[in-house]
C-alpha cells in the first residue's frame, strides 16, 4: 500500500517537475518560434495591410459607374446569388410571417421561398455567364439584387447602413 501523501507535499512535487522539465508555461516553446519567423511576420503585415485596404476602400454613390465597375459589379452579383439563393427560404418564412402572420409565414412561406431560390440562382447563373455584355442589361435581374438585402428601401435595418 501506498503511503498518502498531503496536498502540499503533491503540489511541490508538480511544481519541481514542471520547473526542472523542459514544459513551457510561459508560451515561449513551439508556438513563439513559429511567430518569430520572418515570413510569419511578412504574413501577419501583408494580411492587415490588405484588410486595412479593403475596408477603407472609398464608395461615391453619385459618381457614375464606369464600365469595369458595372462588368464586376454584374459578375460579383451573379455569383453570390448562385452560392447565396437557398438564403431566400427562410427569409421569405420570415417576410411572410412578419407581413400576414406567423401561420401564413410558415405554411406558404417555404414556397416562396423555393421559387425565389430558383429564380436568384438562375438570375445569377445568368449574370455570370453573360457579365461582360449588358444582355439583358448591367441591372439586377432580381430585386433586391442580393438575398440579405431588404425589399424595402425605407428599411432601418437595411444592411447598407441607411
Amino acid at each position: 500500500m501506498q503511503a498518502r501523501i498531503s496536498w502540499r507535499t503533491r503540489i511541490r512535487s508538480i511544481v519541481r517537475y514542471h520547473n526542472e522539465s523542459d514544459f513551457d508555461l510561459q508560451g515561449t516553446g513551439r508556438r513563439g518560434r513559429l511567430l518569430n519567423r520572418p515570413d510569419a511576420k511578412c504574413w501577419a503585415v501583408l494580411a492587415v495591410l490588405v484588410a486595412s485596404l479593403v475596408t477603407n476602400a472609398p464608395v461615391h454613390a453619385d459618381e457614375p459607374s464606369t464600365l469595369g465597375d458595372r462588368i464586376s459589379e454584374k459578375l460579383i452579383r451573379g455569383v453570390a446569388n448562385i452560392s447565396t439563393g437557398w438564403i431566400e427560404v427562410p427569409r421569405q418564412i420570415y417576410e411572410v410571417g412578419t407581413h400576414e402572420g406567423w401561420v401564413s409565414g410558415l405554411l406558404r412561406g417555404p414556397f416562396d421561398g423555393i421559387g425565389m431560390f430558383f429564380a436568384r440562382t438562375v438570375a445569377g447563373v445568368v449574370e455570370t455567364a453573360t457579365f461582360a455584355v449588358p444582355l439583358p442589361t448591367y441591372e439586377p435581374m432580381v430585386t433586391p439584387a442580393y438575398a440579405w438585402e431588404s425589399d424595402d428601401p425605407s428599411d432601418s435595418t437595411a444592411v447598407d447602413g441607411k
